[in-house]
């Protein structure tokens, strides 16, 4: 089975037939047999819908889709469940009904069955809902219909069925066209778009947007005859856009004979309440009243004739004209708690069809009790009030209060102030007087001691933020207190303090009756801040060394010191190499620190000079060049005897070669002294020499190309002519070129040359040149 319980309507969709006809529609004075039903069995279902608004609370629903789509809330425009329908056959009865002419019926589902009614009438109740509300009014739409047939019956449809799905009063159908806004409106209920609160959010709202009121379908029948119903609905035109139809459980019946009960007092909703409820039971009577009638009573169930309830008679006789007799029945006190007991009552009567019966059922219960509460035991503060409030409820009908004093009867609150203490009382009965139950309040009045703070005392602390922890002691007055500490301090009895300097702490205290006192304590901070001075501040050589002092003054108590580098001593020695501060920090018995440093810069001179060229010989000048830092006197010590200068850039000429230690001592504006020492090497006497022309000619002047020097150690010359051709090779500098090329006279040109040498300096070069011989 398929079930829609997505509201408070429930859906079960897919049940048998036979079930649908016997075990729920069918009500008294009917019998049916040959059930049959064509559609998609997903169509026919059944329905509870005590907790939603449709105002059936069960019965049989068949729709032109699923059954369980029915179910709420109405949160989609143009619900169609399967989407698209069935796409199933329609029925020709329907199409004559819907009275559209070309358009076709689709997703029919029709159940049918035969019936014998024992009485002379047929009466069942319905509501019809469509999703095609209101788009569809006066266009083609969806139908349904009851069509009956048997003897005395005529109409239009099949087997010569009437459709008895009536407005009320009308011979009019129940239609879309027929029932909606503008049309018989008094039958029509709104039921939202889809789209719109609250229907579309509320689950107490079906799905379809809109239904018909409750209706009634009737019918003039002869009892003891077969007749055929046929319950069916379709779309219309195309399969989409859902209908539905729902019948009330029990409601498809044939009476002879009514019963029905209306409570007099004592009693409510099929109920009579021991010791005060009645009730009149009326048995109506159809058809022909001209003739005498009996109707036999019985009555059933648990409760006992006699001890629960009066005894009734065991027959009624209608005179004729008569069609209603009424018997009264009263619940008596039997004193016995016990939950509610039923008595079935049995009306029975004999007629031309046979017997036909109706029953009603109705209860006996305990009285309701009275539950009755008010304010527990108070105690007034404050020359206050209170609000006395009584909670009442239970009972029967309406219920009286009885206050002894202080209120007025039937008072169930208000507010109180007695001059002394006072007992309230209240009593209720109902309309049954069964029960009595009474309830009682003490009020007391509360007279406090006087209201006193007492603060902590003035406090003196030698050091900053000591944590101390204040105190407000209350006594008198009211309870509870509360407490405000000045500036958002606190809000309790004590506070914790550590004030930085000295300070005055306020509190107010208030109690229950708003009554406030004051009182302040003061904290002295008796401090003056540790501070510490270092020294001196100074310069010195570099490489000299000084006595760095600290000298501490105020705080509180004994004052210790650490150096940066560890120390913990007044005074320290220090040689820095460069500027440095030198910090110390001090700190007293309160943990409070200062720091301080003494800058200590170094001066330092630089000694530096570079030496001319890069070869130095004997006998020639050498030029010393200063590049110190910070001088302003200079002396210079060459490494050799006799050789001194205080110039900045002296020039010196050594007197024989060797390797001599050249020492250059600076000073500064501060006396610093500084030194630097280079060594030279100082090489033999060297020199070289070779001509741009010659002229081997014979004549005895000039007539070889020769090199011409000292202090030269090794040392190679090549000749060539114009063609790069070597024409004269020598590692001697003192063979030359007389000119000849292989043994032939000189030819006259430029020749291009190179040669090489070492010094005695360990100079080395390569040279290249050209020599021009002439002739």
């Amino acid at each position: 089975m398929l079930i829609g319980a997505r509201a408070q309507l429930v859906v079960t969709g897919s049940v048998p037939p036979a079930t649908v006809v016997q075990d729920v529609l069918l009500g008294p004075g009917v019998t049916a047999s040959n059930i049959t039903y064509t559609g998609n069995i997903a169509q026919l279902g059944t329905f509870v819908g005590v907790n939603c608004f449709l105002g059936l609370d069960s019965g049989m629903v068949m729709s032109s889709g699923a059954a369980f789509g029915a179910a709420g809330p109405n949160n989609t425009d143009g619900f169609t469940l399967p989407s698209g329908g069935y796409d199933g056959p329609g029925d020709n009865d329907l199409w004559i009904a819907s009275g559209s002419g070309f358009a076709q019926s689709y997703d029919a589902a029709v159940l049918q069955f035969d019936f014998v009614p024992t009485g002379d009438s047929l009466s069942f109740r319905f509501v019809f809902a469509s999703e095609e509300y209101l788009e569809f009014v006066n266009s083609i739409n969806d139908v349904f219909g009851f069509f009956l047939s048997g003897p005395g019956i005529t109409g239009p449809y099949s087997n010569n069925a009437a459709n008895i799905a009536l407005i009320p009063g009308t011979t009019m159908p129940v239609s879309i066209n027929n029932v909606n806004n503008n049309v018989n409106s008094a039958y029509y209920i709104v039921n939202g778009d889809g789209t719109n609160a609250p229907y579309n959010s509320n689950p107490q709202y079906i799905q379809y947007d809109g239904l018909t009121t409750v209706l009634t379908a009737n019918a003039n029948v002869i009892c003891g005859e077969t007749y055929h119903i046929k319950i069916a609905i379709s779309d219309i035109s195309d399969g989409i856009l859902d209908s539905g139809v729902f019948l009330e459980a029990g409601s498809f019946q044939s009476n002879s004979v009514l019963l029905s009960a209306q409570i007099n007092g004592g009693g409510a909703d099929s109920t009579l309440y021991e010791g005060c409820g009645n009730a009149t039971f009326h048995i109506v009577r159809q058809g022909d009243l001209s003739f005498t009638d009996t109707v036999a009573l019985s009555a059933g169930g648990i409760a006992t004739e006699g001890v629960d309830y009066n005894g009734i008679s065991s027959q009624l006789i209608f005179l004729p004209g008569e069609d209603t007799l009424s018997i009264t029945v009263s619940a008596l006190l039997d004193g016995v708690p016990e939950p509610p007991e039923l008595i079935d009552l049995m009306a029975v009567w004999t007629g031309d069809c046979g017997s036909d019966t109706a029953n009603l059922h109705f209860y006996i219960a305990d009285t309701p009790p009275i539950l009755l509460s008010i304010n527990a035991d108070t105690m007034l503060t404050c020359q206050d009030s209170t609000l006395m409030q009584a909670q009442v409820s239970g009972g029967f009908g309406m219920l009286t209060l009885d206050w002894n004093t202080g209120l007025a009867d039937g008072d169930t609150a208000a507010w109180l102030h007695p001059p002394q203490t006072t007992l309230y009382i209240l009593s209720v009965t109902d309309e049954c007087g069964v029960f009595n139950p009474v309830d009682s309040m003490l009020l007391s009045i509360f007279e406090p001691d006087t209201f006193v703070l007492a603060m902590h005392p003035d406090t003196l602390v030698h050091c900053p933020e000591t944590p101390l922890t204040l105190f407000g002691a209350v006594s008198g007055g009211t309870p509870p207190y509360t407490y405000a500490w000045a500036g958002g301090l606190g809000a309790g009895a004590q506070l914790a303090v550590a004030p930085p300097v000295t300070q005055t702490f306020a509190l107010q205290v208030q109690d229950l009756c708003g009554n406030l006192l004051a009182g302040a304590t003061t904290v002295t901070v008796d401090y003056d801040s540790v501070r510490v001075h270092a020294g001196p501040d100074t310069l010195i050589c570099y490489h000299d060394s000084i006595t760095v002092r600290a000298f501490p003054s105020a705080g509180y108590g004994a004052i210790n010191l650490h150096w940066y580098m560890g120390a913990t001593i007044d005074s320290i020695r220090v040689n820095p190499q460069q500027l440095t501060h030198y910090w110390v920090v001090a700190t007293d018995q309160c943990a409070i620190s200062d720091s301080a440093y003494a800058a200590v810069e170094v001066e330092r001179p630089i000694a530096d000079f570079t030496i001319d060229g890069s070869v130095w010989e004997s006998t020639f000048p050498i030029v010393f060049r200063d590049l110190s830092t910070g001088a302003i006197s200079w002396a210079w010590d060459f490494g050799t005897a006799g050789l001194y200068s205080t110039e900045v850039n002296p020039v010196i000429t050594y007197p024989g070669p060797g390797t001599f230690p050249v020492q250059l001592a600076i000073v500064d504006t501060l006396g610093c002294v500084d030194t630097l020492v280079k060594f030279i090497r100082v090489a033999p006497e060297f020199n070289l020499y070779l001509p741009n022309a010659f002229s081997p000619d014979g004549d005895g002047i000039n007539e070889v190309f020769a090199v011409q020097g000292t202090g030269i150690l090794k040392f190679k010359l090549q000749i060539f002519d114009r063609w790069g051709r070597p024409v004269f090779e020598t590692e001697d500098p003192a063979q030359g070129w007389d000119g000849t090329i292989d043994g032939q006279r000189p030819v006259p040109g430029i020749y291009p040359y190179l040669f090489r040498f070492l010094g005695p300096a360990g100079q080395t070069a390569d040279r290249y040149g050209s020599v021009m011989l002439v002739r």
